[in-house]
């Protein structure tokens, strides 16, 4: 009996090599299913016979790239998280079936949820780097991933004024941890996870081990006369964790009352995360230079730090008057030679500049 009914759905049965071989078709259709058990014991016979390999099903693919790569990856836990979603979807498709269309409908399923662009691309990332790492075991070719264009996220930073109305409306505890961020630019986990083996108030520094910075190298933070305060007034509430919540350490700080808080101080929507931006915004406001800044904040590289530029343009204001209609070359003989048959004055009119020695500013009034 090749084809037989078990309940509404068709199963198939045949002998390959001595082996008796049972499995579903999945459908209640009989003539799907007459099409589905011709096509598998095609792939059984060349299985058995010509030695090829069955393709990988996406639950295989996804087991191989979760043991052997995502768990030394820092964001295990979020892949995890991805890749339940994801079977939810695609268990016991084969890589084959994969293709950019299935892609598409995973990527438009995520939309369909609420969820933003940068989610989106995420989740497709995973599907890649699952298909990426088996395609390194058996040559196979990885179709075209769909993302989406994501915008540059915002970033949001307060005054001194605002920040001082939110610490007002603050439970203690969340006040305390949002006193140390604004003082030393310490993200969130660092502050829920700090201990105090990891601080010196005699010496004034905390560190930042590797595996718990976004960048990956350890950090040694300066405390200031602000955030020495801050710890201070911690000493003694827990023997190993700097923050605690009814003797218990902290792990989830935008809640309930932080957005209500944010609510009554006037800054609604504010995230956690801001407060790093504000302590950096602070910084470059009052001179802080950017390279400095990249250390005290511990970012991987300059172009993060470049963002807050632009809240501090005086040292590049003194250049902006080099180039001015009023911008003529003088001197007389330190005159570029570029100048010397041309009338006095109209040397930019042709894209040319005159040697750095011969350059004045004349005053407009006169």
């Amino acid at each position: 009996m090749a084809i037989y009914r078990r309940g509404e759905i068709y199963w198939c049965e045949w002998r390959i090599g001595g082996a008796r071989t049972r499995e579903s078709t999945g459908t209640a259709d009989r003539a799907a299913a007459q099409e589905w058990h011709d096509r598998r014991r095609a792939e059984l016979w060349r299985e058995a016979r010509l030695g090829e390999r069955p393709p990988a099903t996406w639950d295989e693919a996804a087991l191989a790239w979760l043991s052997e790569h995502s768990a030394h990856k820092r964001s295990h836990a979020d892949d995890l998280l991805i890749l339940r979603w994801l079977t939810g979807r695609l268990s016991g498709k084969t890589l084959p079936e994969l293709t950019t269309a299935v892609m598409v409908g995973l990527r438009d399923a995520k939309i369909a949820e609420g969820c933003a662009p940068a989610t989106a691309n995420r989740h497709l990332a995973v599907v890649s780097a699952v298909m990426n790492h088996h395609a390194r075991t058996v040559p196979a070719i990885v179709p075209t991933v769909p993302y989406l264009t994501e915008r540059t996220s915002a970033w949001r930073w307060i005054t001194r004024e605002q920040a001082r109305a939110l610490l007002a409306e603050l439970p203690p505890h969340l006040a305390a941890m949002s006193r140390l961020a604004l003082a030393t630019g310490l993200r969130r986990a660092n502050i829920t996870g700090l201990q105090w083996s990891r601080v010196d108030l005699a010496r004034r520094v905390a560190w930042i081990e590797s595996d718990d910075m976004k960048a990956g190298r350890a950090l040694a933070v300066p405390l200031n006369d602000e955030a020495v305060a801050v710890l201070r007034g911690q000493w003694g509430t827990d023997p190993a964790w700097v923050f605690t919540w009814r003797k218990e350490p902290i792990f989830h700080v935008v809640t309930k009352a932080w957005h209500a808080a944010c609510l009554r101080a006037g800054v609604e929507g504010l995230r956690f995360h801001d407060l790093r931006h504000t302590w950096a915004s602070w910084h470059v406001q009052a001179g802080t230079p950017l390279p400095v800044l990249q250390q005290l904040g511990g970012w991987a590289s300059y172009s993060m730090v470049l963002r807050y530029a632009h809240l501090a343009p005086g040292h590049v204001a003194g250049y902006a008057d080099r180039v001015s209609l009023t911008i003529s070359p003088t001197g007389g003989d330190e005159v570029s030679e570029c100048f010397a048959s041309m009338p006095d004055g109209v040397g930019w009119l042709t894209g040319l500049e005159p040697a750095t020695t011969g350059i004045t500013i004349r005053d407009s009034t006169s």
